[in-house]
């Protein structure tokens, strides 16, 4: 790629079928994949297992029949498509496997998300130009310091597609945040500008209309249907340009959905099938002919991973002057759960394959000590169980709520990475924020450490970073974290989490700082900080403290003014570091730990420092002697205690969300019987401690009944 040169790999106009149809009629067919984060086989690398709903090999098997009924499908991928499931592994190779596995598929477009951008420009520009499709975005530009210079795009903001004469215009955008989540990496965008979404969509959209009158409009977008940070997420640009577009297809938020915006009214109206997300109900939609174009627009998003095939069947007439116009349109998720992977993927990818499992399964060394506090170490809150299908059987997993070794490990490695590189200065971490990322995440007493425990701990490829910030910015920063518990109300058994904020948001504090959540206050006023520092003083809103984090939360503080980007706030950025992930520095201490002491033994990793009022306050080992008021409500000899039980062995299920992440709704109560359904499959003749088959049984019938 040539700085300052917009890279175009396509024609303006992609011709996909010779000459116009003799007909008066035709159905022009778009599919869509988003998220798919490195997944090329149905194989879940961190968890090394099969993953049925996952892959672009079970993708190709769909677009087989597909291809059959349209040989004129144009095929669309929304983004963050070359990070994760152990894809980086592959970064040095001149085109990046996922990119050979797309260029097979022959997909038509590449919608570059933002963790295309998690690494040097230059491993992002050579994916780009081995692409043999088309790469769009309308909202980056380069930025070389020319203030004369005009704006010049760094990748066609749109494509173009001829369709038996009818002309198809997909346009794209990435978020404008990129440069903030990846502020501390500044090379991974060197000379690049991320405009505004809103304005840089509609400025493509007009240009595209006044010179191509195309007869259909997608919008392929990677963006959150809200973004925060951001002034215009896709429900805003389809509330106010829904008019210019007839089809949006999303990545971004790993959400599965089929919506409706009208412009200028409803936002997001759920218009699938009995609520699944599958198909459109044309009972709720309406036809979406030439006369309805104007009033509203239909998005949809395919999950993550390869959970589906987003699906467009756009209808087109001509009318009495020959022209085309728009019959129909009809939303689709083609699911992949039960579909075979396209064996010639298989045998194509198969030393990829191969490599990330021996990677994956590398033994670093052994562990000591359960690192959830649950009676048998295992994750479920209420069932003591550990993840199945990719799911906890309430979602709750014990170190979301309460303080466990499991999160305390990621703190104690950031905690120790800062403080070696800045032993020096004599500086120490007041406080590490550090996430638990995904619900299967556990280790086990006796269990091998192997490196997919690291990926499976900390799934992203983020660098540490530790900065100064000030105590009330510090405060508000937690207050947002703990937005993603939902209120409690008398009687409650469980917390809930509020699906619209993403799990991966969901910060837990760590270090010398002590501090206690009420979720009886409302979300801005819950924290309380009890002590912090080595010498466990009081806490002040104008000192200055020492924050260890990742740099993708970093980029967030800064988004929301929380560190002063004048000031010289950072002290250590390891993105220069020979081991610069903190999912590497895992792996680095866990080996470090097994050698020293021969385990990576539990009882070093016992910080309690912070609990949910609502849970009670645990001594040292992590005991709570005085229950709150959710531990009290499971044991009121009553109703609640009789409900939990229920809960623990698998009599009833609780109500979650669909979408991204999957998790429980609202909380538990035996006041609200809306908050949870009898299991149709318990058997009171099976223990479900004692046959896991059993337990598979009631947990996929939970899944199945919501």
């Amino acid at each position: 790629m040539i700085e300052g040169q917009t890279l175009t790999t396509t024609p303006d106009v992609m011709i996909k079928s010779r000459g116009e149809l003799s007909g008066d009629r035709q159905t022009i067919t778009i599919g869509a994949t988003g998220d798919m984060h490195g997944y090329i086989r149905a194989w879940d690398y961190a968890q090394h297992d099969a993953s049925a709903s996952t892959g672009f090999a079970k993708i190709q098997t769909a677009l087989h029949d597909l291809r059959a009924e349209d040989p004129n499908l144009i095929l669309i991928d929304l983004g963050d498509t070359v990070q994760g499931n152990s894809a980086e592994l592959f970064n040095h190779y001149p085109t990046h496997p996922v990119v050979d596995a797309m260029n097979y598929m022959q997909y038509d477009v590449w919608v570059p998300g933002n963790h295309e951008f998690d690494f040097e420009r230059s491993f992002i520009d050579r994916n780009l130009a081995s692409f043999n499709g088309a790469i769009i975005s309308s909202n980056i530009f380069w930025d070389l310091g020319d203030e004369a210079q005009e704006d010049i795009p760094y990748l066609r903001g749109h494509q173009i597609f001829d369709v038996h004469g009818a002309t198809v215009a997909v346009i794209g955008v990435t978020p404008s945040l990129v440069p903030q989540w990846q502020a501390s990496l500044p090379q991974n965008f060197r000379n690049l500008r991320f405009d505004d979404e809103l304005a840089s969509v509609s400025a493509t959209v007009d240009h595209v209309l006044a010179t191509y009158n195309p007869d259909v409009v997608i919008g392929a977008f990677h963006l959150g249907r809200q973004e925060s940070g951001v002034g215009c997420g896709v429900n805003c640009i389809a509330h106010e340009l829904g008019d210019k577009f007839d089809v949006i297809f999303m990545g971004h938020e790993h959400a599965r959905f089929i919506e409706q915006t009208t412009v200028g009214g409803e936002v997001g109206v759920d218009i699938s099938a009995n609520g699944d997300n599958l198909a459109e109900d044309k009972r709720l939609a309406g036809v979406y002919n030439e006369a309805a174009r104007a009033t509203r627009v239909k998005v949809i998003e395919p999950g993550n991973w390869g959970w589906a095939l987003a699906k467009a069947e756009i209808e087109l007439e001509r009318n009495a002057a020959g022209d085309w116009q728009l019959a129909d349109t009809t939303l689709s998720n083609i699911t992949m759960a039960e579909i075979e992977e396209d064996a010639q993927m298989v045998e194509m990818f198969d030393a990829v394959h191969s490599e990330s499992i021996d990677d994956a399964t590398t033994a670093i060394g052994t562990i000591e000590g359960n690192f959830t506090f649950s009676a048998n170490g295992l994750a479920d809150e209420a069932t003591n169980t550990d993840v199945h299908n990719g799911q906890l059987y309430t979602t709750i997993h014990h170190a979301k709520v309460a303080d466990m070794p499991l999160v305390d490990l990621i703190h104690h490695v950031q905690i120790s990475k800062v403080e070696q590189a800045l032993a020096e200065q004599g500086v120490k971490v007041d406080v590490s924020a550090a996430s638990l990322f995904g619900d299967s995440s556990n280790l086990l007493d006796q269990q091998a450490y192997m490196k997919r425990h690291s990926a499976d701990l900390y799934r992203y490829d983020n660098n540490l970073m530790a900065v100064q910030i000030r105590g009330d910015k510090l405060k508000d920063y937690m207050e947002w974290s703990y937005r993603y518990l939902q209120g409690w109300s008398e009687g409650d058994l469980t917390v809930a989490f509020d699906h619209n904020v993403r799990s991966y948001n969901y910060d837990l504090f760590d270090a010398t700082i002590e501090y206690h959540v009420d979720l009886s206050q409302p979300v801005g006023q819950r924290v309380t900080i009890t002590a912090i520092g080595q010498d466990k003083v009081a806490f002040e809103p104008s000192a200055t403290y020492v924050l260890a984090l990742n740099n993708y939360r970093y980029g967030i503080l800064l988004a929301e003014q929380w560190l002063d980007p004048q000031t010289d706030h950072v002290l250590y950025d390891s993105g220069n570091d020979s081991v610069y992930a903190i999912r590497d520095m895992l792996t680095e201490f866990v080996a470090s730990e097994y050698e020293q002491y021969g385990a990576l033994k539990m009882e070093k990793f016992i910080n309690q420092n912070w609990y949910l009022t609502q849970y009670g306050k645990p001594d040292a080992q992590g005991h709570i002697a005085e229950p709150g008021a959710i531990l009290l409500a499971r044991q009121d000899g009553g109703a609640g205690e009789a409900l939990w039980q229920q809960l623990r062995t698998g009599q009833v299920c609780v109500a979650i969300s669909g979408e991204r992440p999957a998790s429980i709704t609202r909380p538990l109560n035996p006041a609200d019987a809306d908050t949870f359904f009898a299991n149709d499959a318990f058997d009171l003749k099976r223990d479900m401690q004692q046959d896991p088959a059993y337990f598979a049984e009631l947990f996929d019938f939970c899944r199945a009944a919501q």
